[in-house]
């Protein structure tokens, strides 16, 4: 019995002892002018990508701009996740504070896979075909996508592949570029090879190897899996008797068979 009311009391001492470390962090994070000294900003990168550093981050903080006049204590931190979020070049953020008075920042910076060069403009699109502007402070080298590509920028920077219905993303360029692209780019070997996504007249896709003369010719992007399979064996099986510059063009547009046109015939 004499144990039990021990036990009891020691929890009670330290529920309060809690309660008093936790009154009196309040009480210092009441009166405490927030600067750029409690800021502690984490970005987490994926790539080798650098659109963001510690100084865009800390821009986005508008109380930094106007030091001693922000208690510690008044920060929004949902604001502030909102604020900057917006950022172009950020996927995620996430904003909290700590009793020792500091405001950590971890956010995750958006990774693209394609740069597209349009007829007017030129931009990113990242994993989820999302749009990205350029940066002045890092070029990412990508798979590169141009021809007659007319779809401005400002058309649908706000919306990804995923949040379109079937019935939209069946008739917009711009998410025939991501299925595309986004094989491409999830394949190590094809990452590699592919260079250049080139749309035709036709709005055809065809692409340019970094290796050999040739172009491949997808056509639409049914069926990637199978025509990059049977390029696959091609390139296995094929190239290494004839050699990587014999052909001029290599189409996998037609069913079962790759139909190959040699170079000058």
């Amino acid at each position: 019995m004499i144990m039990k009311i021990i036990k009891i009391v020691l929890i009670t001492l330290i529920i309060a002892a809690i309660a008093v470390v936790f009154g009196f962090a309040d009480k210092e994070q009441t009166n405490q002018i927030f600067t750029k000294e409690n800021l502690i900003i984490n970005i987490d990168y994926e790539t080798e990508n650098r659109f963001l550093d510690y100084e865009d981050i800390k821009d986005e903080v508008s109380y930094l701009k106007t030091p001693g006049q922000k208690f510690f204590n008044t920060l929004n931190t949902l604001d502030l996740e909102r604020k900057i979020g917006n950022n172009s070049a950020i996927k995620d953020a996430q904003i909290y504070k700590t009793i020792d008075g500091k405001l950590h920042i971890d956010v995750k910076q958006r990774k693209p896979i394609a740069r597209i060069f349009s007829k007017e403009e030129s931009y990113y699109m990242d994993e989820f075909g999302k749009l990205m502007p350029l940066s002045s402070k890092y070029t990412s080298r990508l798979v590169v996508v141009n021809g007659f590509i007319n779809e401005p920028y400002s058309k649908r920077y706000l919306l990804n592949y995923s949040s379109l219905e079937d019935s939209v993303a069946k008739k917009t360029l711009l998410d025939d570029i991501y299925l595309l692209t986004d094989y491409i780019h999830n394949s190590e070997f094809w990452r590699a090879q592919i260079e250049q996504v080139f749309v035709n007249k036709d709005f055809e896709f065809e692409l340019i190897p970094k290796v050999g003369n040739h172009k491949i010719v997808v056509g639409g992007v049914d069926n990637l899996h199978t025509k990059f399979n049977k390029l696959l064996i091609f390139y296995k099986k094929a190239l290494p008797k004839t050699g990587w510059n014999e052909y001029a063009e290599i189409n996998l547009k037609y069913k079962n068979q790759i139909v190959c046109t040699k170079m000058n015939s």
